[in-house]
């Protein structure tokens, strides 16, 4: 009886702080839908492609979804980033589709950065532990894009301890943290 009044809280819990991401990423996607817009034309004008791309991604128990960015790459450059692509990369407005993700239930809003099947593959055959950080869903800021807000894809490993660190310390204190730092990145533009 006590394991099923328990499990019953745990269940309200996340019921609630399900509902409270959604309401976030809803409100923040309103209120960013002028960014989003502006980005969308930006990269379409640059591109003269469609300005949405999505890309498959390693989530929560190693299931796989679609993440949905603004394009800063054209379909044939081999991942040659754009002046303009540039710009919306440093501002972060190339991530506001993700909040599409959040509301989906693919992502939260704080979390570990979803990496590539193929990345997660090469991490995993050098650090079992890498893994651990699919305990949980994946996140469009987190406490190891703060910490190391420049680092790049083959930088997993390095940011690997603070996924786990942010896995096994989650709080609501943390996430505001998490906030306010993110916050500080973009309005300084010190990201990658």
């Amino acid at each position: 009886m006590e394991s099923v009044l328990i499990n019953s809280n745990t269940h309200n819990k996340s019921s609630f702080y399900r509902f409270f991401e959604v309401l976030t990423a809803s409100v923040l996607l309103l209120l960013a839908s002028p960014l989003f817009i502006i980005g969308c034309m930006l990269s379409l004008i640059d591109l003269k492609e469609n300005p949405i791309y999505s890309q498959i991604r390693v989530g929560k128990h190693n299931r796989l979804f679609l993440i949905y960015k603004i394009k800063t790459i054209a379909d044939n450059s081999k991942d040659k980033i754009t002046l303009i692509g540039r710009i919306l990369r440093k501002s972060k407005i190339d991530e506001i589709p993700q909040l599409f993700n959040v509301i989906k239930g693919d992502m939260r809003i704080i979390g570990p950065r979803p990496e590539q099947p193929q990345y997660v593959d090469e991490f995993l055959k050098i650090n079992p532990n890498f893994s651990l950080r699919h305990e949980i869903k994946p996140g469009i800021t987190g406490w190891a894009q703060v910490c190391l807000p420049k680092a790049k894809p083959k930088d997993n490993l390095d940011k690997l301890k603070y996924d786990l660190y942010y896995v096994n310390h989650r709080s609501i204190k943390f996430d505001a943290i998490i906030i306010l730092k993110t916050i500080k990145i973009i309005v300084t533009l010190n990201s990658n």
